[in-house]
């Protein structure tokens, strides 16, 4: 096996395991944001094809079972469970920010704008505190 190909396989399998990064606030703060960005490109490109609700549905939906699903299955319990939830609510937060943006629909950028913005206040203010 090329060295390339044995480095794409440590990266995927680094990116396929789950982490709550308990002890980092800002490594868990930079994935979280990164979970929102992964949301906003899918509903983005899938805006192309699926009206703005079904696009951010399809790219939330999807994300959580395509990945999610089976990261939960690889952790099982309490700290996996709540790990892909807050995963997923991130990746639906950017696609709602996506398909805000898109649509010139205020409210909504400013609720997806909130809702992702507390949840990252609240898993900074845990991480920090412990």
């Amino acid at each position: 096996m090329s060295k390339l190909a044995t480095k794409l396989r440590l990266v995927l399998a680094e990116l396929a395991r789950p982490g709550a990064m308990r002890d980092d606030w800002f490594a868990w703060a930079a994935g979280q944001m990164a979970h929102a960005l992964i949301g906003a490109v899918l509903a983005g490109a899938l805006l192309f094809f699926l009206p703005p609700i079904w696009a951010c549905a399809v790219a939330a939906l999807g994300y959580a079972l395509a990945k999610e699903v089976p990261d939960y299955l690889r952790a099982p319990g309490w700290a996996g469970a709540r790990d892909c939830t807050q995963d997923a609510l991130f990746v639906t937060a950017g696609a709602a920010l996506a398909v805000a943006i898109a649509g010139s629909h205020d409210r909504l950028f400013f609720v997806a704008l909130s809702a992702a913005l507390a949840g990252l206040a609240i898993g900074v203010f845990e991480r920090v505190r412990e």
